[in-house]
């Protein structure tokens, strides 16, 4: 039965880039379906087996910040839109616990990480059908995403987050046949990412995806000489040969505009929604107005744009300081791995970040996916370096029940 769900939760993480594309009327979005079905098979497993892995002190602090979401409809002004925004919370949770309890191998690791690029490559292909059929999200600009409820924005973040990934795919060992492919696949979303983020015509996934670069650039030490010059010249070609296509494009003509709208514009109207939002904290600073709420602050009732100030806005200081709990608990797993890994999930993570600061991102499913598969990372290399230990300590036990009187004696 763990087979059955490890291939849902899979399918699941496959459709989270390109929500939305595939509602079926009442039935609701194809990551809902799928994981109503990974949730009831996880649970029946856990009921038949009674077994369940130990949880962290992250799931620990997610369930608490949930916890809080819950709690804070009692202060809400619109319980109904409270609790419609704690059962997607619940759901998260619910994912967090599953991928902590499934994913035990970093061959499940990589899956995981694989079916999201897969994924990436759907919605990246589905927005370039709009994009050849004059289908966009923003006539304006010209800007591109892969249906209308996934809007440019959110379809920009969530192609940078895949550009770490890719890159740290392509850099682990594979020596099979299907590995060596699906490590071509994986560079090949490099130029592929260009062109969705190009589509999208969103800034901040311009700035998010720098710090990905800069990772890949540095993961092709790893390599021979001859591969990294070979990967560095294909991938140089590809993007000289895009780059004319899209010039004329509106989309791609914003990422002009990004260093002026930064040092002397509003954030296209950002910074006028957090203005009344934090004027909201300092009336509401320790509960906050609601989980779901922040629209209820603002004039003209929009979300917050920035994840981190719609929680403290919406939980106030209790919640924000849970939120920011889950964060530190991931940013530290990170930083203790080894430094192939450590580099990737930093860096993966400073995207989101850079992405959250201009989404109200904390209740999507790619943000606590990827913190989930930091701790499960974590625990994973924890585990490793458990098995060496101990794997030292016995080898060295048996050289000494084997040495001679002379030979204990020196050591």
């Amino acid at each position: 039965m763990r087979t059955i769900i490890l291939v849902l939760s899979l399918a699941f993480i496959f459709t989270i880039p390109w929500e939305g594309v595939i509602e079926p009327p009442g039935l609701g979005s194809a990551p809902k379906l799928i994981g109503f079905a990974l949730s009831a098979v996880w649970v029946a497993n856990v009921v038949i087996t009674g077994r369940l892995r130990k949880p962290g002190l992250f799931q620990i602090a997610v369930c608490l910040f949930v916890l809080w979401n819950a709690v804070s409809v009692f202060w809400s002004a619109n319980p109904d839109e409270t609790v419609g925004r704690v059962m997607t919370w619940a759901q998260l949770l619910a994912f967090a616990f599953i991928l902590w309890d499934l994913y035990t191998t970093r061959t499940a690791l990589l899956a995981g990480l694989q079916a999201f690029i897969l994924g990436e490559y759907v919605a990246i292909g589905i927005t370039l059908q709009n994009y050849f059929s004059g289908n966009a999200y923003y006539t304006h600009y010209q800007r591109f995403s892969p249906s209308e409820q996934s809007n440019p924005d959110g379809f920009g973040i969530i192609v940078a987050l895949g550009i770490s990934v890719a890159w740290y795919l392509a850099g682990s060992e594979s020596t099979t046949k299907w590995g060596r492919i699906l490590k071509l696949l994986n560079y090949a979303y490099i130029p592929a990412a260009f062109i969705g983020i190009t589509l999208s015509g969103t800034r901040t996934a311009m700035l998010a995806s720098i710090p990905a670069i800069a990772f890949g650039l540095a993961s092709l030490t790893r390599l021979r000489l001859a591969a990294r010059i070979a990967i560095f010249l294909i991938l140089t070609w590809a993007v000289l040969i895009l780059l004319p296509q899209f010039q004329e494009l509106r989309s791609f003509q914003r990422f002009s505009t990004t260093v002026p709208e930064l040092t002397q514009g509003d954030l296209n109207g950002r910074t006028e929604k957090w203005s009344e939002g934090l004027d909201s904290f300092l009336e509401h600073p320790l509960l906050g107005v609601g989980s779901n709420m922040y629209h209820s602050v603002t004039s003209r009732g929009n979300e917050a744009h920035n994840a981190f100030i719609s929680v403290l806005v919406e939980l106030g200081l209790i919640g924000f300081a849970l939120f920011g709990t889950v964060l530190t608990i991931a940013l530290i797993k990170a930083w203790n791995q080894p430094k192939w890994e450590a580099t990737f999930w930093l860096t993966l993570l400073m995207t989101w970040a850079i992405g959250a600061s201009s989404l109200s991102y904390e209740h999507r499913k790619a943000t606590w996916l990827f913190l989930s598969l930091v701790v499960v990372s974590a625990a994973l290399t924890s585990h490793r370096d458990k098995q060496i230990y101990r794997a030292t300590r016995l080898t060295s036990s048996m050289d000494q029940t084997t040495a001679t009187p002379k030979e204990m004696v020196l050591h």
